[in-house]
């Protein structure tokens, strides 16, 4: 089962710490960081995430975002008709 969690707030807790529990239970986990979420950084969420011993979140960002926020280089970007396709494929969609 896939989950993915897109992301439009930056330094949203709740949604990380959601994410570390539900892959801690053996889910796999995915998210797309939108709008202001793409200047998270790797640092910010890996604190929040702590050390995972199960499945590790995938965190990817939204193509154009990054792009218009020049932190383009920092994620794996996905453009939106990749979104919608992960979407689709998804079991579970949750919009923070």
């Amino acid at each position: 089962m896939v989950e993915l969690h897109l992301v439009s707030r930056l330094a949203d807790r709740r949604v990380w710490d959601l994410c570390r529990a539900r892959s801690a239970e053996g889910a796999t986990v995915e998210v797309v960081l939108m709008h202001d979420a793409v200047l998270e950084t790797e640092t910010s969420i890996a604190e929040t995430l702590g050390d995972q011993d199960g499945p590790k979140v995938a965190v990817m960002a939204c193509a154009e975002d990054a792009r218009r926020r020049q932190v383009e280089e920092r994620w794996a970007l996905i453009d939106y008709a990749g979104i919608i396709d992960r979407c689709a494929a998804a079991e579970k969609v949750t919009s923070w």
